[in-house]
């Protein structure tokens, strides 16, 4: 079977993976609709305020706390290593378990994005809970919410861990106003010390497009494992189709799982080097795509099928210290021959190399990168 025939194969194939669930659909007239209740906002701010400036973005954004909750309304506050001055705005919303806040779209659209936060852990490390969706009030699908990727504590380099002592001693610090390490008797720091970065994005396609006056409600399950979910922001978007590209390699003819379950890269090599031999872009179709190691790339364009829809995953891979570079001291022919001569007119032994012969030759020093979390 030709090529070009395989990949159209595979990439129809791909797309059967219900990956087209929230493609845009015929919705009707908007201008029949109830104008909204929540208002939209632009960082927390009134659009109007900040008309022309920014990036043009394809999502709306609203406060949770201007939507309908029977949940609490945390904020305004901006004290530090806190939920509210971390929300936008400087506001949220907090649910306990069965309490919920509900969302009136301004605009057609099919999919979300809610800014969130959940408990850490006890030990660190992150806990999941779930988050259920429901759509003029009837249940779309449950969110998973995670505190994985979140909550740091300490001073910087920072720390996952909420009972590690202070990672800089002798530093000066606010809370008691000293240097630690300087101190006697040595002041006693409430654990966990300074904890921040608590809120994460979580997404999701609703599977049909919805009206502008339809309602999303966000609702923290009566047996959530989160003793609170905070609620800061909701996006809404009207996400188009996914990108197709016949004529690229597709990676699946190289052998790339779509499910996530296999690792990738291999089949993501081979789909570079063809590209590369024949001079064609990669195309990454809709799925999730498993990925554990570095990925040379080298003159070769990699497109997918856009952002909702091409998802690569995978586990962190620490880059390594970088080899010591020792420079060395180059000396002309000339310069040479001038040395030796002058050694000679003061020693009749062999000269020794002279200290500054050697004195740019540098001393190695240790840097180490890694890859964020």
């Amino acid at each position: 079977m030709p090529r070009n025939i395989t990949i159209a194969a595979l990439t129809a194939a791909a797309l059967g993976l219900g990956v087209l669930a929230g493609a845009p659909t015929a919705s009707g007239a908007e201008g029949q609709r109830t104008p909204p209740a929540t208002p939209v906002t632009r960082a927390a701010l009134d659009p109007a305020l900040v008309e022309g400036r920014g990036a043009d973005v394809p999502f709306v954004e609203q406060e949770a706390e201007s939507a309908a909750t029977n949940g609490t309304v945390i904020g305004p506050d901006r004290t530090p290593y806190t939920l509210p001055a971390e929300a936008s705005g400087r506001k949220a919303v907090k649910l306990g378990p069965g309490e919920h806040v509900e969302f009136t779209l301004p605009r057609s659209a099919n999919a979300i994005t809610v800014r969130y936060s959940i408990p850490d852990a006890p030990g660190g490390g992150g806990i999941t809970a779930p988050l259920d969706v429901a759509v003029n009030g009837a249940k779309r699908s449950t969110m998973t919410l995670t505190s994985q990727y979140s909550w740091l504590y300490n001073q910087y380099p920072f720390t996952n861990d909420p009972d590690a002592g202070l990672l800089q001693p002798g530093w000066w610090i606010t809370e008691c106003a000293c240097v630690p390490a300087e101190t006697t008797p040595a002041p006693v720091i409430a654990k966990p010390f300074r904890p921040n970065h608590f809120y994460d994005e979580e997404r999701l396609l609703l599977g049909r497009t919805y009206r502008a006056g339809d309602t999303v409600r966000l609702t923290a399950p009566a047996g959530s494992r989160a003793a609170w979910t905070v609620i800061d922001v909701l996006d809404s978007e009207l996400v188009p189709l996914p990108k197709i590209d016949l004529l690229a390699a597709n990676v699946l003819a190289f052998g790339a799982d779509p499910t996530g379950r296999r690792d990738s890269a291999d089949a993501l090599d081979k789909a570079i080097a063809f590209a590369k031999r024949t001079r064609l872009k990669v195309y990454i179709p809709p799925g999730t795509f498993r990925v554990d190691r570095h990925i040379l790339v080298d003159d070769v364009t990699i497109k997918g099928a856009g952002h909702w829809y091409t998802k690569i995953k995978g586990r962190q891979v620490d880059l390594p210290a970088p080899a010591p570079t020792v420079r060395s001291t180059r000396v002309s022919a000339s310069t040479a021959r001038t040395r030796r001569t002058a050694a000679a007119a003061t020693s009749t032994s062999p000269a020794s190399p002279s200290r500054a012969t050697y004195a740019s030759a540098s001393t190695p020093t240790r840097s180490t990168a890694s890859a964020g979390r």
